[in-house]
């Protein structure tokens, strides 16, 4: 029976991908902040496991101590994420942020990175966003702190290709799409979250390293690469 975990999977994008996921695992196990919200969940799809995490707040203690439900996963996706339009660059606000983007979702993909390790197998995926390849002034904390992420993740994935581990570390990096975290005027090329979760796991079964979507957001996406980032 394939077991999978899914961290901070309340959100949107988190909660269309549970649907996704429900006939090739079995047994579900997720995450979230809020009680209420996990209840809200677990009522949408009544198999699945829900305990309470928040990812900045002593991740590593209740992980260890819940480490027996972390037996035989295949697959884990970390969902964790916070976003905020803040050109004024509210310490409050961008504090908030890095915790969430760089410390809580840095933290949980270490943890299970070591555990996946141990057996050499297994695959994580982390939702990052396209919004880490350009720099915008009024989010900067958080295109800066989706670059680290996907930063992190392609280091991370150098170093388990050098010791050739079967350790499979995915980075799915989304364009605009239909959640709380799409904030901003005249919002173009704005995805509903199902059809963005249909294509991300899609290229998930398949153990895409990178995953860019939807269609049009990867032509961009390649556009992207091209451009001097040195501003």
């Amino acid at each position: 029976m394939k077991k999978a975990l899914v961290i901070s999977g309340t959100s949107t994008i988190g909660t269309e991908l549970i649907k996704q996921m429900q006939q090739e695992y079995k047994q579900i196990i997720v995450t979230g902040r809020s009680q209420k919200k996990l209840e809200e969940l677990r009522r949408r799809f009544p198999q699945i496991q829900t305990m309470v995490l928040d990812v900045t707040r002593n991740p590593l203690d209740v992980l260890e101590k819940n480490q027996s439900l972390w037996q035989n996963l295949d697959f884990i996706l970390i969902c964790a994420g916070d976003g905020e339009i803040n050109p004024s660059l509210e310490p409050e606000i961008e504090a908030r942020i890095l915790a969430v983007n760089v410390t809580g979702c840095g933290t949980v993909l270490q943890y299970f990175i070591r555990l996946f390790l141990k057996k050499d197998e297994g695959h994580i995926a982390v939702i990052t966003s396209l919004a880490g390849m350009l720099p915008n002034g009024d989010a900067a904390s958080y295109g800066a702190s989706k670059a680290f992420l996907s930063h992190y993740i392609t280091a991370i994935r150098m170093q388990l290709k050098k010791t050739k581990s079967h350790v499979i570390l995915s980075d799915i990096r989304p364009g605009l799409v239909n959640t709380p975290m799409a904030k901003g005027d005249k919002l173009f090329w704005v995805a509903p979250p199902e059809k963005a979760a249909k294509q991300i796991y899609k290229q998930l079964c398949r153990k895409k390293e990178r995953i860019v979507v939807t269609k049009r957001w990867k032509a961009l996406y390649v556009i992207c690469r091209l451009l001097p980032l040195d501003h």
